[in-house]
């Protein structure tokens, strides 16, 4: 049975729910610090450092316009899984920062082995970038290095991209849960210039956090295992579930159940400390890394000021307000969350994932501690924490999703399904040799339907573009949000389809090429729950 996702039953704000619903509320969402050139950073008062200290990832800057990154694919003899080398280090991958209008190289050597009884090839997905699906640049269908093998990577950075934070990890169909998610391959993107618009930034210490959940978990399917995965009843002649009587083989009965198998870590480290002074407001920029884990992000006893989902502000679509203070956040894999923490009055808080229930069919999902938010061991007096909203300073970069949309070229409707060995998108399971599913043309939009009609939640996402959610399980959103990747409600029990409709943005020409689609629950698109598409 698998993973975890986004169970919604209704949608009022764009993180939390209304309350009263027996799944979990809303949808999604939805460092240290990343700084523009010759910029200092914001210290903390946090006198001498703990030992346990979070610590954060290299940053690898641009020089005249170009930051360069050289990675090797190979084992860490400390697990036995592969992992990105890093100037002679493991599981230390650093942060790529960079301006609009700048470019990154990144320079791949696969040392893998074949007998090593792993995947041996490797390739780089650059994940919520608006760049082209073409090489050298953010290919994932055509790019990749085998054993001894060296590729480079150019993407280059549009001079509107909405600054904010993004990230890469390795794409190899059929081996995607196993590199990034169960090995943790994984670094993160920052596309610098959030705090020119929302100067209040510029005062915060930024944290870096990358959340990864790594190991060979008991309730994943085993590397290269391509038997009975669904555990559903009720499937047609083609394996696809039909729409009525479907009950799981095996119920998850005990959501909030431990995991057995996997470490939740954040920046690879096992709750580490937060150092964070009484009132401090600090900008946290998470990315969910992990393979299957939905995060239920909460700090004991504090709200969180919620700034960006995916990379984009939330003010991007110019009708929403620039923050939204809420009580947690629901972050599923892959998505990202830029939020304001601030620090607690008691002596230790947690920062924390809340128990998340993925639907009757679905994958645990317990509570976890994350970190500790220690003050420093030499505190002063409490400061003064600002429960006034960032208000808006220089404007967002002017781009297709600040503008109004235009009307609706096409409307689609996709299907996630399951059979007894793959997952399907509107029946079929992915092959590198299909054509596309869909062909699309630039400048225009679209309004797609995805409707999930198996009793656990996925986890839509699409590369090379941003989509608008609009509507969950047939609500409308309040505030509209952009995201590249967001939850699919799962199958609800009056037999009725979970569904999401979404605005997608085709406009820009820059995403002229072949890329892909699909549920980013990581063994779910290793099995076939993926689709091609052209845009023209």
């Amino acid at each position: 049975m698998l993973r975890r996702f986004l169970a919604v039953a209704i949608a009022c704000a764009w993180v939390v729910g209304c309350g009263g619903q027996s799944s979990s509320p809303t949808n999604p969402i939805p460092l240290n610090a990343i700084r523009p050139a010759g910029q200092a950073l914001q210290s903390s008062p946090e006198g001498r450092k703990n030992p346990n200290e979070l610590a954060e990832p290299p940053v690898i800057r641009p020089v005249n316009g170009v930051a360069t990154l050289a990675l090797t694919a190979d084992l860490n003899p400390a697990t036995g899984l592969p992992t990105f080398d890093y100037n002679g280090m493991h599981d230390v991958i650093p942060t790529i920062s960079v301006r609009p209008g700048d470019s990154f190289v990144v320079d791949l050597t696969d040392n893998l082995q074949r007998d090593q009884g792993m995947a041996a090839e490797i390739n780089i997905h650059f994940h919520g970038l608006g760049v082209s699906p073409k090489a050298p640049g953010d290919d994932v269908l055509g790019t990749f290095a085998r054993p001894g093998q060296k590729i480079r990577y150019v993407v280059h950075i549009p001079k509107n991209q909405q600054p904010g934070l993004y990230w890469y990890h390795p794409h190899i169909h059929g081996e995607v849960n196993y590199q990034a998610g169960e090995s943790g391959m994984s670094g993160a993107i920052v596309v610098e210039g959030l705090e020119h618009h929302l100067p209040g930034l510029g005062s915060m210490k930024q944290r870096i956090i990358i959340v990864r959940d790594t190991g060979i978990g008991a309730n994943i399917v085993p590397h290269g295992d391509t038997g009975d995965m669904d555990g559903m009843a009720g499937m047609d002649a083609q394996g696809d579930m039909s729409g009525a009587g479907m009950q799981p083989k095996t119920v998850n009965s005990n959501p909030c159940g431990p995991e057995i198998g996997l470490t939740p870590t954040l920046n690879n480290a096992v709750h580490p400390v937060i150092t964070i002074a009484p009132g401090e407001q600090q900008f946290f920029r998470l990315i969910n890394a992990t393979g299957h884990k939905t995060l239920k992000l909460a700090v004991d006893g504090e709200m969180l000021q919620l700034v960006a989902i995916d990379g984009f502000a939330l003010d991007t679509n110019p009708s929403n307000p620039p923050t939204e203070t809420v009580p947690y956040l629901i972050v599923p894999p892959a998505a990202r969350a830029e939020f304001i923490v601030t620090g607690p009055q008691r002596r230790v808080a947690k920062f924390r994932s809340l128990c998340y229930d993925s639907g009757p069919a679905g994958d645990r999902d317990p509570a976890i501690e994350l970190a500790q938010l220690q003050p420093p061991p030499h505190r002063g007096p409490s400061l003064p924490a600002s429960s006034k909203p960032l208000t808006a300073g220089a404007p967002l970069p002017s781009n297709v999703y600040t503008t109004q949309q235009p009307a609706v070229a096409a409307k689609r409707t996709v299907t996630f399904s399951e059979g007894p060995k793959h997952f399907r998108i509107n029946g079929k399971v992915f092959s590198i040799n299909d054509p596309p599913m869909f062909v699309v043309h630039t400048g225009t939009v679209e309004e797609w339907n995805v409707v999930n009609i198996t009793q656990e939640v996925h986890d839509f996402h699409i590369h090379q573009i941003h989509f608008l959610v609009k509507e969950v399980n047939g609500v409308r959103i309040q505030h509209p949000y952009w995201a590249d990747t967001v939850v699919i409600p799962h199958r609800l029990g009056d037999g009725k389809p979970g569904s999401l409709l979404l605005l997608m943005d085709f406009r820009d020409p820059i995403i002229k090429g072949t890329f892909v689609f699909h549920c980013h629950i990581l063994d779910h698109e290793d099995h076939g729950m993926m689709a091609k598409i052209q845009a023209i």
